[in-house]
């Protein structure tokens, strides 16, 4: 998909943002809605798939703005049922993660290896869950700056 096709597609959710109120703008994610376009039109020249999502995007968009002054909860339900099954098939087929993943994973598995550290080894778990939740964030904000830098990330 060409660059001109892309910022159309912006404008168009930036016109469907001025046209709702600020509620339901969240509601859609319109910010989540241009970074999956974004990365959408990077892959619709190798993958097929991603090439129909973008179509498929592009016209319930255009729909969603057409209908701005009557939306409904269903349409917020459809819109975001739509964006996640986009989102699904970028983070399964193209390996992308979201801002954060990381960071979520490592924290837990370093408040698990505290616990148990701290109750089966050190018999002070007062010490090693704080420990073990501190270094579980910085490997985890390490990992993601790095997936960041390397444009991993929806």
């Amino acid at each position: 998909m060409d660059n001109q096709r892309v910022d159309e597609l912006k404008f168009t959710l930036e016109e469907l943002g001025d046209k709702v109120n600020e509620e339901i703008s969240k509601k859609l994610e319109l910010e989540k809605c241009y970074r999956i376009i974004q990365r959408l039109s990077s892959f619709s020249s190798d993958c097929e798939a991603c090439d129909q999502h973008l179509i498929d995007l592009e016209n319930h968009i255009i729909q969603l703005r057409a209908n701005a002054d009557q939306l409904a909860a269903d349409d917020v339900k459809q819109h975001k049922q739509k964006i996640d099954n986009i989102s699904d098939h970028l983070q399964k087929a193209h390996k992308l993660v979201t801002s954060g993943y990381y960071l979520s994973i490592y924290m837990t598995m370093g408040m698990s290896l505290g616990v148990v550290f701290g109750l089966l080894i050190f018999d002070n778990i007062a010490i090693w869950l704080p420990l073990g939740f501190g270094v579980g964030i910085a490997i985890g904000a390490a990992i993601d700056a790095d997936a960041e830098k390397k444009g991993m990330v929806l």
